[in-house]
């Protein structure tokens, strides 16, 4: 159960004007419109920031809730069976999983991780986050992978991002999601892997990007990234043809000027595509 009262950053006992002054500030400091490319995160900070509020500014709401944490409380205090059936089980994954969830929405992002991982290896094999709604099991995978890429674990991040975006291909449900998740896949390939890994590594990760189906203009980029890759590797033709196909993409594509150059001596009997 979410603590609506550590949401809106007040004790427990506060007044209700309390509490709307409280939520006012949060709404301001934590709006969307602020956060660039953490909006997504922002989003979901605010929508439960805003349920937090409505539970609480309204006596009855509150009082209803105020019973429901008691009894929680209590529970969580009360001694553990020995033994747990498969209903007390899934109840507890599922409390687990809202617990990951709530986490990656305050930005608790370690505490979120090393729940995920222990949670992992309790359920091996099982996909605990279908304890959640669809809409929110979405957004916790991409909160999770976010949290991985900030965190330099990119191999995890790209499975977490690649699984959204494989379940969401045929669907025209949230597609600026699926975009951003484009984006932040080709950032991963391009600027953090590619660019530490000799050169037939990185032509590995330049495919991967081709395969995600970016424009015109993003894809003319890549090729020419795996032109200066087979130039490296002295695999002259290979470069020269994917110098074309770039180029053929956008004619006036910034930096091949010095790669036109290097392959200027090889093309005696080939064409390099001007602007």
């Amino acid at each position: 159960m979410v603590n609506y009262y550590d949401i809106l950053e007040v004790h427990q006992e506060v007044s209700t004007e309390e509490i709307r002054r409280s939520f006012r500030t949060l709404i301001k400091k934590y709006h969307p419109d602020i956060h660039g490319p953490n909006k997504l995160w922002a989003e979901s900070k605010t929508k439960t920031i805003i349920q937090a509020y409505k539970t609480l500014s309204d006596s009855t709401t509150r009082d209803q809730y105020d019973k429901q944490h008691r009894h929680l409380l209590q529970s969580r205090r009360a001694p553990r069976p020995a033994k747990k059936d498969a209903t007390t089980k899934t109840d507890d994954i599922q409390s687990r999983v809202r617990s990951i969830f709530v986490d990656l929405l305050n930005s608790h992002t370690n505490n979120a991780i090393e729940n995920y991982e222990r949670l992992l290896k309790d359920c091996i094999g099982v996909d605990f986050f279908l304890h959640l709604n669809h809409r929110d099991y979405i957004d916790c995978k991409f909160l999770l992978a976010e949290a991985y890429e900030r965190f330099g674990k990119y191999e995890v991040s790209i499975e977490l991002y690649e699984f959204i975006l494989e379940r969401g291909k045929n669907s025209t449900y949230r597609r600026h999601l699926l975009h951003e998740i484009k984006e932040r896949l080709r950032n991963i390939y391009c600027r953090k892997l590619a660019r530490c890994g000799p050169p037939e590594k990185a032509l590995r990760y330049y495919e991967k990007v081709l395969k995600l189906d970016l424009y015109k203009n993003e894809n003319a980029f890549i090729y020419k990234k795996m032109a200066e890759c087979f130039l490296k590797m002295g695999e002259y033709e290979n470069a020269l043809k994917h110098l074309n196909i770039a180029l053929s993409l956008k004619p006036n594509l910034p930096g091949t000027n010095k790669l036109r150059t290097a392959l200027g001596q090889y093309t005696t009997n080939s064409t390099i595509h001007c602007a």
